[in-house]
């Protein structure tokens, strides 16, 4: 039998999630602003690569 891990997702959890979104993206456009856009770019996908990662880490397995 697997494990299995339950998540309860709050209102503060989708505002803190929500503020921390709006974080990334403030940070992506300064990057953007003052650095230039292929390091947004580059920042932008790494943060694609993280999310994904972390559903995929905590999403259920396929295999039955």
């Amino acid at each position: 039998m697997k494990p299995v891990v339950l998540f309860e997702l709050t209102g503060q959890a989708i505002k803190t999630i929500l503020g921390l979104l709006v974080l990334v993206v403030v940070v992506l456009a300064l990057v953007w602003l003052l650095i230039g856009p292929a390091y947004a770019i580059g920042g932008g996908i790494g943060v694609i690569v993280l999310v994904r990662g972390l559903y995929a880490l905590f999403a259920p397995s396929r295999d039955e």
